[in-house]
């Protein structure tokens, strides 16, 4: 896996235009050991920035970083603002990352308390260490010099939208009662915030919002959809297309590319938010399965949503009941007569909502790998 995130960062850095400003630049990653942390925190120290990669699991820090020139710090709790700040003030950071939060929807179920605090306490702790420097420095009558802060978000603050790709400024609908609702609330409140620290205290705050990213470098246990497809079929396991699935379209951006986004917005972007999706990906779940089970050598049955996909075979969440196959696509239904508030044939999974990149494109970012060269990349890897 470690020589992937090698090989992966180094796709990134390609991809990604001019990183000089990022050259002999500190940088502190927050959530370094997750599968977007752990590439861009390798790509940063292939740009020649100094990095300290921090992460609540000090034996995945070891086995992430393990031979890589990136100092490691262990982070276990982001909410708690002693530890934070110990960090933060560990070296004077030009740069700093925040992705440390759970993005298995298994946790938005069995944890969603933990989901809103990572995310909303754990940046706030960050800000409001830089909104003590500001005023600090304001009352000495200085310039106040802070670090950029990058919030990695995600596409699932648009909710359920209208057909058409989103741009930076669409809304959708989130139903707040709904389990996976937790995740997109969590990442629209945290955003809130961030503008908010921006305009009162300028601080220089950048959100990035990922679609549907995929790679090798997932967790173990890791309860997304393509990770859970990817470890069943480079374990020699059939896969399962649920019932009514098939035609489900989403846009798929491969790791490298997206880091590649998030290197650009550092190095060239300015305040505000950042669309990172592949737009020329666009697959339907049917040909996905299809071409991870071709290149690994299984095969893709049919079948219904009817057993309780324990092991994330299926679903991402266990016992769904929505014979339309609509929870195997993250609605979190816990029945037909509660499809999160709506019809059945209108509850969908928020983050597949398309992007508008033109923002991101700007800046020259455009992404390299297309779905066949991912998958195969992801599953070479993931066999070794």
């Amino acid at each position: 896996m470690k020589y992937m995130a090698h090989e992966d960062a180094d796709l990134a850095v390609k991809s990604a235009g001019d990183l000089s400003a990022l050259s002999a630049k500190k940088v502190l990653v927050l959530g370094a050991t997750g599968m977007v942390g752990s590439v861009l925190s390798y790509a940063l120290a292939k740009a020649g920035a100094y990095v300290s990669a921090a992460g609540r699991n000090a034996k995945l820090l070891e086995e992430r970083f393990k031979d890589a020139q990136i100092k490691t710090i262990e982070i276990f709790d982001v909410t708690n603002p002693v530890i934070i700040r110990q960090a933060m003030t560990s070296d004077s950071f030009d740069f700093i990352v925040d992705c440390a939060a759970p993005a298995d929807p298994k946790a938005a179920m069995e944890d969603p308390v933990e989901v809103l605090r990572d995310n909303f306490f754990g940046l706030d702790n960050v800000l409001s260490v830089l909104a003590e420097d500001v005023k600090a420095a304001e009352r000495r009558g200085r310039k106040p010099e802070t670090p950029v802060v990058l919030f990695v978000s995600s596409n699932a603050v648009y909710g359920q939208g209208e057909d058409g790709a989103a741009c930076e400024k669409c809304a959708g609908i989130i139903d707040f009662t709904c389990p996976f609702g937790t995740y997109a609330v969590a990442k629209g409140a945290s955003e809130a915030l961030a503008a908010a620290y921006s305009r009162q205290f300028g601080l220089d705050v950048r959100v990035a919002r990922p679609g549907i990213v995929y790679g090798p470098e997932f967790i173990p246990g890791d309860t997304r959809p393509f990770a859970v497809v990817l470890s069943r079929a480079a374990a020699g396991k059939d896969l399962l297309l649920p019932e009514g699935m098939g035609r489900v379209e989403a846009d798929i951006t491969y790791v490298s590319d997206c880091v590649a986004g998030l290197l650009a917005i550092l190095a060239r972007g300015e305040k505000g938010c950042y669309n990172v999706s592949n737009t020329e990906a666009q697959i339907d779940l049917a040909t996905a399965l299809k071409d991870v089970a071709k290149e690994a050598g299984v095969e893709v049955k049919e079948g219904s949503c009817s057993n309780d996909c324990s092991d994330g075979s299926c679903c991402t969440m266990k016992k769904p009941s929505c014979s339309d196959g609509s929870c195997c696509g993250g609605s979190s239904c816990s029945s037909e007569s509660e499809c999160c508030g709506k019809e059945k044939a209108e509850c969908k999974f928020p983050r597949l909502t398309r992007l508008n990149c033109d923002k991101l494109q700007k800046l020259g970012w455009k992404p390299k790998v297309g779905p066949e060269d991912g998958i195969g990349l992801s599953l070479k890897a993931l066999k070794k």
